[in-house]
């Protein structure tokens, strides 16, 4: 066999190695994360962690570290985008948040609120003060017992007043578990919603310690 046929046999495997490479790799793309599926309603009790900022309002607040707090979140979800409502028992704020999932991982920022606002708040002073909430970063892992983060903004003014004097920063901790009922099926939570509650096939079941004495921060 000559030199150029060699050549060109050997010229041939290549090309046809290449082919049958390209052939296989065909369609195939980096698969995705999964994402959980996380609509629903998740029953958060909560803890307040840190306090910084707010002049008289932060310091008189530090006493307040260690309390409870409990909230539930109404969570759509569209693929990875979230979007619903976090309703707080004790602090009694009800806000509109979106956010994304990244595999068991979820993020809510807050959008918009329907009730955010603390009044009278008194320091040790005597002074009042008005609280707006303004901003809030809630991080969590969508798993039963799944802990979480929440970090929240607040406007400090004058009670009465609209102008801030100071701004405050409240974390906090919990952990989440979801009720297994669907986001359209939930009734706004005030408090009324005890365990145990029966709507046709919807049950709110029991939980440990479901309620606190006196919650919220303020």
């Amino acid at each position: 066999m000559g030199c150029e046929r060699r050549r060109s046999l050997a010229l041939g495997s290549v090309l046809l190695f290449a082919l049958v490479v390209c052939a296989c790799g065909e369609g195939s793309s980096p698969s995705s994360p999964s994402v959980e599926r996380v609509s629903g309603v998740w029953m958060a009790h909560a803890t307040l962690t840190a306090v910084s900022g707010g002049a008289c309002v932060g310091s008189a607040l530090q006493a307040s570290i260690g309390n409870r707090d409990i909230f539930a979140a109404q969570i759509q979800q569209s693929n990875s985008s979230l979007s619903g409502t976090v309703s707080s028992q004790g602090n009694q704020t009800s806000c509109s948040y979106t956010g994304s999932a990244s595999g068991p991982s979820v993020t809510l920022n807050l959008s918009a609120c329907q009730a955010a606002r603390v009044t009278a708040f008194r320091c040790a002073d005597g002074s009042r003060y008005d609280l707006q909430l303004v901003g809030d970063r809630i991080t969590a892992q969508a798993t039963s017992a799944g802990p979480g983060t929440s970090t929240s903004t607040w406007n400090v003014m004058a009670a009465g007043t609209t102008t801030p004097v100071a701004t405050l920063t409240l974390s906090s901790e919990f952990r989440w578990n979801q009720l297994g009922i669907p986001h359209n099926d939930f009734h706004v939570f005030d408090g009324s919603v005890l365990p145990g509650y029966v709507d046709g096939i919807v049950v709110i079941p029991e939980e440990v310690n479901p309620f606190c004495e006196k919650c919220g921060w303020f």
